[in-house]
């Protein structure tokens, strides 16, 4: 599998942000840049010991847009394959 995807455009708080994946050690991290001049964003999945699956940001400080951002690409990789 390559290191990075192509990147793809999402809507995100009435703006668009441009999201490519990375593998970094077999894990998936998404970069996210906005269109807003916001600082970029990297976020992955994570799990907590009891198996539950959650967003979480790197480094961490950004969990609420990680949290909202997170399904967002989730619903587009169902979507897309």
């Amino acid at each position: 599998m390559p290191n990075a995807s192509e990147p793809f455009i999402l809507t995100f708080q009435d703006s668009r942000i441009r999201v490519q994946r990375h593998t970094i050690q077999g894990a998936f991290v998404y970069h996210i840049t906005f269109e807003n001049k916001r600082p970029p964003l990297v976020i992955t999945r994570a799990e907590k010991p009891t198996g539950q699956n959650w967003w979480t940001s790197i480094p961490e400080g950004r969990q609420l847009e990680a949290n909202l951002i997170g399904p967002l690409i989730e619903e587009h990789i169902k979507k897309t394959g």
